[in-house]
């Protein structure tokens, strides 16, 4: 009996065998290929139709269509595509501006490798041998790359080549731009010379590049050089090469060539200022102090139509804030935001800067406002509203933005940030504050501290006398790793010399020196002046000496302590000598260094000879300060002129100055000296209703004068002296 074939079971088919699906239509991938937003999309499909349909080369059109989307958006990818190109049947034959597609593209991500690949398979990729131009890109490549000696190599190929393809002027530019690169102006140079012995002219390219080199690392002899050389050759200059050389001169502070090469471009037809020209002149004239060239040359811009860029208001912005011209700064403010100028992060940050810088700090904070709620801040914004509040004393609203900075999830403080807040609150004596923060840090490492944090922390302490932790705070830094940089040292050495602990001072430079750590200006200025004050003169003196030795140039600080030291050491000539010095080396001199020059004949009792000085002070259109006639004052009245002494009082309010506690002293203590107690009783009732509060000095000027000369007026006008 047969047996029957079970049923199947409900899942399955009478049919056990299924059929392979049938590739896709070459047509379909081909549509996919073409309209695939995603050119690696697109590059799958194609490899998809390359396996499934081997016999098949697409058309050129199409693979040039997909080889300049991968360029432009996924460079790295081309290598899949190139390998395809190579597979096709059919060879195809593109030129070599197609050709320099992928070149350019591996140029640009900086994949020199892949560029010298494709390059030696040119042939069988493209159909054609590469030409001058192909070259060129792959030359490109490699110094973009910072390939020098691969690009020489490559060079030293391309120019002993038996082939057609020579190089051109443009592979030299390239070539001398990656030497430039590097620094190697003279090698730079011998390829220049090279090109003109090969027949080639050079270009504006050419000049261009070595020229802007040379002003970059500083050299401008060689720059300028070149540059007459181009307009001998009768080679423009472009606006380009016009504005590296302004710029390298302004940076040289060679205002005069500077202002030379701007005549020549004013005179040169073939080219004119562009906006880039007008910045770099600003912005020179402004750093270099030239006010009113600046001014003109601002109007003149405008005059010829050129609309100010960020740049341009950045420029100006510093330097009216800089001036502290207020109003400046405010006219050009409003003519932003009347023309619409965008006001991004950049900018509001140096308005930000600026606002503060001359006071006007609701401004300031009106900027800040508009940058939270555009959400456009950045840690600089923070920084900078810090700084711009702490150093107008506004301290509770600066702490203020200081904890919502802790609650920002996008900002987070650097080191510059914890520096900031630092020195902000030590320079408004929040000195347990700042160590708290510091402390903080430390512990849970919450921020990195840098040696500008360190710094201020230490003159903080040190202003607050508390110098065994400066030094603790010093020790500590080093052991942190953090470098004991210039500003380190300088700041504990401030520290002795405030506590008069001079040797001490002088242990930590010789320490500085040991360490490798270069003293600047401020490091000598600081010692100078405490050995001057410590009256160790011939000391001041060798450091002075030493200074000079090491090429530094002394300011108005370094003159001003040693015209004090030589004052009390009564070497008045020395003084006038170093005065004149100061003049011979084109530094104005300020009021401070009248101020001691005066005090010091003063207390020789040369009364006659420091108002002399003082004539001088206003012939030369430096103006006496409330600091200069309280001297002459009190010069006067130690010398018994009296009625000298009463002429400076009233010099002093005739120029606009209003007394302060010590000028009422000085008058005072000169009243009672000439048995004129009851003037200078009637004198303090004049300070009181001006606001002005007596000190425990006014009060024993007062009470010695009262005994002196029996007046018991003090008790009868029942004023109760301060405890």
């Amino acid at each position: 009996m047969p047996v029957a074939e079970p049923a199947p079971e409900p899942n399955q088919t009478h049919h056990r065998t299924r059929t392979s699906p049938s590739p896709l239509p070459i047509q379909h991938l081909l549509s996919l290929v073409q309209n695939s937003p995603n050119p690696l999309t697109s590059l799958s499909h194609l490899e998809s139709l390359s396996s499934l349909h081997p016999t098949f080369s697409p058309s050129s059109p199409l693979l040039l269509h997909l080889l300049r989307r991968l360029s432009a958006s996924s460079p790295l990818h081309l290598p899949r595509l190139l390998r395809l190109l190579a597979s096709f049947p059919r060879r195809h034959r593109f030129s070599e501006h197609t050709a320099l597609v992928p070149l350019k593209a591996f140029s640009r991500s900086l994949q020199p490798d892949l560029a010298l690949s494709t390059f030696k398979n040119f042939k069988s990729l493209f159909g054609i041998d590469p030409g001058v131009r192909s070259h060129n890109v792959l030359l490109d490549a490699f110094v973009r790359a910072g390939k020098c000696d691969k690009a020489e190599a490559f060079f030293a190929f391309f120019c002993n080549n038996n082939a057609t393809v020579r190089p051109n002027i443009q592979s030299y530019n390239i070539l001398i731009r990656g030497l430039i690169s590097r620094g190697e102006i003279d090698r730079a140079c011998e390829v220049l010379d090279k090109a003109s012995s090969c027949g080639l002219e050079p270009n504006c390219v050419t000049y261009s590049t070595i020229v802007g080199g040379c002003m970059k690392l500083g050299d401008t002899e060689t720059a300028l050089e070149l540059f007459d050389e181009m307009l001998e050759r009768g080679i423009s200059p472009d606006v380009v090469c016009y504005n590296l050389v302004i710029d390298g001169l302004f940076k040289k502070r060679e205002l005069d060539k500077a202002m030379e090469v701007w005549e020549k471009l004013g005179k040169d037809p073939t080219v004119t200022p562009n906006v880039a020209t007008y910045n770099v002149m600003l912005d020179g004239l402004c750093k270099l102090g030239e006010f009113k060239m600046a001014t003109d040359m601002w109007a003149r811009m405008v005059t010829n139509g050129h609309r100010p860029d960020s740049f341009t208001y950045a420029i100006l912005l510093n330097w009216l804030c800089d001036s502290g011209n207020i109003d400046g700064v405010s006219r050009i403010y409003s003519e932003m935001i009347k023309i619409g100028f965008p006001l991004d992060t950049v900018m509001c940050n140096l308005l930000i800067k600026g606002f503060c810088k001359v006071g006007w700090v609701n401004e300031s904070l009106k900027i800040w406002d508009s940058i939270l709620s555009s959400e456009t801040k950045n840690i600089v914004s923070y920084n900078t509203i810090l700084k711009g509040l702490f150093d107008n004393g506004k301290v509770d609203k600066a702490i203020t933005i200081w904890e919502e900075l802790k609650e920002d999830k996008l900002c987070y403080p650097d080191s510059i940030t914890y520096g900031v807040v630092i020195h902000g609150l030590c320079e408004n004596g929040l000195i347990s504050n700042a160590l708290g923060i510091m402390k903080k840090t430390h512990t849970d490492g919450t921020g990195k501290l840098d040696a500008f944090a360190y710094s201020a922390m230490i003159i903080g302490l040190c202003k607050d006398g508390r110098l065994k932790e400066a030094i603790s705070l010093f020790d500590q830094m080093e052991k942190s790793g953090c470098e004991l940089n210039s500003h380190a040292y300088n700041s504990l050495i401030s520290g002795y010399c405030q506590c008069s602990l001079i040797s001490e001072a002088l242990a930590l430079f010789d320490q500085m020196v040991m360490s490798d750590c270069v003293p600047t200006i401020v490091t000598y200025n600081t010692l100078i002046d405490g050995l001057c004050k410590a009256e160790r003169y011939q000391k001041a003196s060798m450091l002075t000496k030493e200074m000079f030795e090491k090429g530094f140039r002394p300011d108005k600080k370094t003159y001003s302590s040693l015209m004090d030291g030589l004052c009390r050491d009564g070497k008045f000539d020395a003084v006038l000598s170093i005065l004149n010095h100061v003049v011979d080396k084109g530094l104005r001199i300020d009021t401070q260094m009248y101020n001691i020059m005066i005090h010091g004949l003063c207390l020789a009792g040369q009364v006659q000879d420091a108002m002399r000085i003082f004539i001088v002070m206003k012939e030369k259109r430096c103006f006496p300060d409330l600091v200069t006639h309280n001297t002459l004052m009190d010069g006067f009245y130690k010398t018994g002129l009296i009625e000298r002494a009463m002429d400076m009082w009233a010099k002093m309010l005739d120029a606009g100055l209003e007394p302060d506690i010590i000028s009422y002293n000085i008058r005072i203590k000169g009243l009672c000296s000439c048995n004129r107690v009851a003037e200078a009783i009637e004198l303090l009732d004049d300070a009181m209703t001006k606001g002005i509060m007596p000190t425990s000095i006014t009060w024993s000027i007062l009470v010695r004068g009262a005994i002196n000369f029996g007046l018991i007026t003090l008790h009868q006008r029942h004023i109760k002296p301060e405890a």
